[in-house]
């Protein structure tokens, strides 16, 4: 898909292990919310005014947190001649693209990624992270099927477009000068 820029947009869809541990986590912060609201009102029946707004502040809080959980779930990713944008939620990543190495990652270290980035009940689709696979590296991932490692320069970058052979025809496809070739993951 083309953006406004000139550059090629990727969109980022979150399925797998990661939107799993989305729904997870909205199940528990909103059931939380709604338990600590709904003990608000018989304290407050019986006169307990003081842990009747504890228990309102602890679920407005909870709430918070919920809302506050997704902004940085990646949206698209854009490559144009010079930059690769990471499109968040709330916030823009943009990474310049000189001399990009890119690839497909492996069975072995997606699985390895979503180790690391898991807590057992949560797969975190962003953050940095140092693996004794991947080396130190940044993840902006919406599903870890589609892992794509970017390296340019000192930054490390893990991606997870929805078309990820297009996204790495397109980053191969630049015009960018010092623009490196792509290699494919080790078989």
């Amino acid at each position: 898909m083309a953006s406004r820029q000139g550059g090629r947009r990727f969109e980022c869809s979150t399925r797998g292990a990661i939107a799993a541990g989305r729904r997870r986590l909205a199940r528990l912060l909103l059931g939380l919310s709604l338990a600590m609201s709904a003990t608000a009102v018989p304290v407050w029946i019986a006169d307990r005014k003081l842990p009747a707004l504890l228990c309102l502040a602890v679920a407005f809080v909870l709430w918070t947190t919920w809302r506050m959980s997704g902004d940085l779930d990646v949206l698209w990713l854009e490559v144009d001649a010079e930059t690769l944008v990471v499109q968040m939620r709330r916030r823009r990543l943009r990474l310049p693209l000189l001399a990009p190495r890119a690839r497909r990652l492996t069975a072995e270290e997606r699985d390895h990624t979503a180790r690391l980035a898991s807590n057992g009940m949560l797969v975190a689709g962003t953050g940095g992270f140092d693996s004794h696979l991947l080396g130190e590296f940044n993840l902006h991932a919406s599903d870890l099927a589609n892992a794509v490692l970017v390296e340019t320069g000192d930054s490390r970058v893990v991606v997870t477009p929805d078309d990820p052979a297009a996204f790495l025809a397109a980053l191969d496809g630049r015009t960018a000068p010092g623009a490196g070739a792509l290699y494919s993951p080790p078989r």
